[in-house]
């Protein structure tokens, strides 16, 4: 191997000893970057988790309000009602099942944007401003604990409201009559309560996260 190196020609040999330098210093400058497209990385999680949940709710209310014009309202066309009632609901139950996962991935990039803040304030030589990043890192992890708080629990919320929905809708297959949809009136009024409050915990939670990642955002 020596003989070989001593053969080349002393440019290439020059090349060769420069080249991890270079490669290191390639690394050095990913590093610094690091931390702003991990923050990128999270601020956007946000966005579609945030765009996930509205759309879980938005089909939540499509479907009660299509449950609504069959059972609280009288309907001239029952099959043509409840036909529509089904295809609301499929695309409720797919909406709400994303909402849930745009959730927990939302946690797992917020776990990887701390970690790289945590290891990067490591780093800081100054024991003031050392201590003064990590209470900072504190903070605003606890602060997203409670955001993650709020929309689990809206997210949440969504579940059992989609069961009495999907349950109420099966008795309707069922039972598809006039009596059918009379014997449901006092089921529809305890579901719309439950959907007005179900609604009301979701935008709370959504305000509560925009204002968090609101923090998070720099101009481009």
């Amino acid at each position: 191997m020596n003989t070989l190196f001593r053969r080349l020609p002393s440019t290439i040999i020059l090349a060769l000893v420069a080249m991890p330098v270079v490669m290191s210093g390639q690394t050095a400058e990913r590093s610094r970057t690091q931390g702003l497209k991990e923050t990128n990385q999270f601020v956007k999680a946000s966005e579609t988790t945030s765009q996930a949940i509205t759309n879980g709710k938005t089909e939540l209310q499509k479907t009660l309000t299509a449950y609504n014009t069959l059972v609280t309202q009288p309907s001239k066309d029952m099959k043509g009602d409840y036909k529509k009632l089904l295809k609301s609901s499929d695309s409720m139950n797919a909406k709400v099942a994303d909402a849930k996962q745009k959730i927990e991935a939302m946690q797992k990039t917020g776990d990887t944007y701390f970690s790289g803040r945590a290891e990067a304030i490591k780093t800081i030589q100054d024991p003031a401003l050392q201590s003064q990043a990590q209470a900072r890192l504190t903070a605003n992890q606890q602060e997203f604990a409670g955001v993650l708080e709020s929309l689990r629990d809206a997210g949440g919320a969504f579940e059992p409201l989609r069961k009495q929905m999907a349950d109420q809708i099966t008795f309707l297959g069922s039972d598809l009559t006039p009596s059918g949809m009379t014997s449901l009136k006092p089921q529809a009024e305890k579901l719309n309560t439950q959907g007005a409050e179900v609604f009301s915990k979701t935008d709370q939670a959504l305000a509560k996260g925009n204002a968090y990642f609101q923090g998070l955002r720099t101009q481009s």
